[in-house]
């Protein structure tokens, strides 16, 4: 079997163009980056593939050792064997999947004053069933996340989806108010963690500068639910009872729980590398990867066990270290805020259009439309915008640090080490992730407030109905790109724990959504709705200044992170060996 030498990745580019960054550079140091020339490598013994798209390919370079040989042999293998179509059918399974975890909260709304009128109870009771669901959506993430870090994806998002069709049928059924809220809990802790998992498993199988885009795509189809679950639900229950909407769910979540249970495959690079491992868990194992087509896509008949990373331990306190960070914690707290300010918004509308419009069900389904289309476009578009803005950026910043490295040989008699060594510790030398992530954001963040505060005043003196769903649509066309940024970042600086970091941006924005809709009902009785949304409007607007100083000072968090990455992997790197010669011998 052989032993790991060294391990360098390098980026592959079109020879006219510009080089783009991969997920696994280290911006820091220019003793880990090695640009990968294509007319370098052209001859006959080459084994790098481009992506007959034209996008960039990711290559993991390692040296190895053979025990019967001392010659050294390289192995040039892609960071992700998923090819774009083979991306773009986990877009489609986990957009799929997320669906169901966005239209549980929206399908609900129009629905809210019926559910108050069939088990009589008031106006901040029904909130509750609101409100414990964002909680649970909320903590669950960030437990689960830490599972599916560890044992892997495909397990967490299959209990996931069973536990939510479960208490679907449960909700359908329901006979009074507390099996109501019991039942909401049990629906919000079973789905809420395919979205932290999803941002996984796009991370697992996608480098920096396509990653934004992936990440947009699912984020745009998730929100699907958001866009059309009002008007959904709302149709469901003119045409036949509340109930009517569970039962969608629960044939929707089946369907669902059926396409996983085939077609998921296992992303997780501790269990399948770059995708080309066959996991050894039947509960890791995609019924799909028997297929001739994708074990030829995959490699499965000859894995690039090279690419294996080190097992992670289960941390289930591993959201907390990420809490503790300051800087992190600024960047969760503002987009938390920014999605409680959404989610405050939704459940207003719905009661404001029954109570001082008059609305039937139907037609208040219909006016979450104008939100819900906004929200779809806005997550795409910024999804689209990171790549651009990640390329122009690093591509900047790539120039001048290769004339500041030419710079300090010159001073230091070429001496590389050293060299390395000084870029590697001077955060001026490491590219600033926020600022390429977080540009635009301080511009969204204060439009999409003013457009809530309007929205706000609009109920609140009874504005026409045209302009209620025009302030809406405006503050949510920029709202939900924060979380876009967000979640990329996220990614970006926790390769090893993507669903259990992206978890912890979950518990902030649900928790926070929970705070503002337990106290709408009583905020509306002592401020108006002008009141509430000037309130959380100008919070909001006051918060999203922290991103400034985040995207000032993001070069130095970013290679404070590196180096604790790299920290985290060294205890295990005496593991590797062992993990890849279990491997060999479960291949032969």
């Amino acid at each position: 079997m052989p032993g790991l030498n060294q391990d360098i990745r390098i980026a592959t580019v079109k020879s006219n163009e510009k080089v783009e960054p991969s997920s696994s550079m280290d911006l820091g140091s220019g003793s880990d980056v090695e640009l990968y020339d294509p007319n370098r490598y052209s001859d006959d013994h080459s084994c790098v593939e481009h992506s007959s798209d034209g996008d960039f390919c990711e290559i993991v370079r390692t040296k190895s050792v053979h025990d019967d040989s001392k010659t050294p042999i390289e192995y040039e293998v892609p960071r992700s064997r998923f090819d774009r179509r083979a991306k773009m059918i986990l877009v489609i399974q986990c957009a799929f999947t997320g669906f169901f975890s966005s239209i549980a909260g929206a399908i609900y709304y129009p629905v809210l004053n019926v559910i108050e009128d069939e088990f009589h109870i008031n106006e901040e009771q029904v909130n509750i069933t609101v409100v414990v669901y964002f909680l649970f959506q909320g903590v669950a993430p960030s437990i689960m996340g830490g599972l599916a870090d560890s044992l892997g994806r495909r397990p967490v998002v299959l209990t996931s989806i069973i536990l939510y069709f479960c208490a679907c049928i449960g909700l359908a059924r329901s006979q009074n108010y507390g099996q109501i809220v019991g039942l909401r809990c049990l629906q919000a802790a079973g789905i809420s963690p395919v979205i932290a998992v999803n941002s996984g498993i796009m991370g697992d199988v996608t480098t920096k500068p396509e990653r934004g885009g992936y990440v947009g795509y699912v984020s745009g189809f998730q929100v699907i639910g958001s866009a059309f679950g009002a008007l959904i639900g709302a149709a469901l229950a003119n045409r036949w009872s509340w109930r009517s909407i569970f039962w969608f769910l629960v044939i929707g979540s089946g369907i669902c729980l059926l396409f996983s249970i085939l077609i998921l495959t296992e992303t997780k690079r501790t269990i399948v590398g770059n995708g080309s491992i066959k996991p050894k868990s039947i509960i890791n194992k995609a019924p799909i990867l028997i297929l001739p087509y994708v074990k030829k896509v995959l490699h499965l008949d000859n894995p690039d066990i090279e690419t294996l990373e080190p097992k992670m331990k289960l941390d289930l306190l591993a959201p907390l270290d990420i809490i503790k960070n300051t800087k992190m914690s600024i960047l969760l707290y503002v987009a938390g805020m920014q999605f409680a300010m959404w989610s405050t918004h939704q459940t207003a509308l719905s009661t404001a259009l029954s109570s001082k419009y008059n609305m039937s069900v139907i037609d208040i389904g219909l006016c979450y439309l104008p939100t819900g289309l906004c929200t779809m476009a806005s997550v795409v578009v910024s999804g689209r915008w990171l790549n651009w803005a990640y390329t122009k950026k690093f591509n900047k910043f790539k120039v001048w640090r290769d004339s500041e490295r030419a710079r300090l040989l010159e001073e230091n008699n070429h001496n590389e080490s050293k060299v390395d060594s000084i870029m590697d510790n001077d955060p001026n030398y490491t590219f600033n992730l926020f600022r390429a992530r977080l540009g635009m954001a301080f511009i969204t963040l204060v439009l999409s407030s003013g457009g809530f505060i309007a929205f706000g005043w609009c109920l609140e003196v009874k504005a026409p109905l045209a302009a209620v769903l025009v302030c809406s649509g405006f503050a949510s066309l920029f709202s939900n790109c924060i979380l876009t940024m967000s979640t990329t970042v996220i990614v970006d600086l926790y390769p090893s724990k993507t669903s259990t970091a992206t978890g912890c941006l979950n518990l902030y924005r649900c928790l926070l959504s929970a705070l503002f809709i337990g106290c709408l009902s009583r905020m509306i009785t002592a401020m108006g709705y002008g009141g509430v949304f000037t309130l959380i409007g100008s919070v909001n607007a006051a918060s999203s200044c922290l991103i400034l100083w985040l995207v000032k000072h993001g070069h130095e968090i970013a290679m404070v992170r590196r180096h604790e990455e790299d920290a985290l992997k060294k205890p295990l790197i005496n593991d590797e060996e062992k993990q890849f010669d279990e491997l060999d011998d479960d291949l032969s």
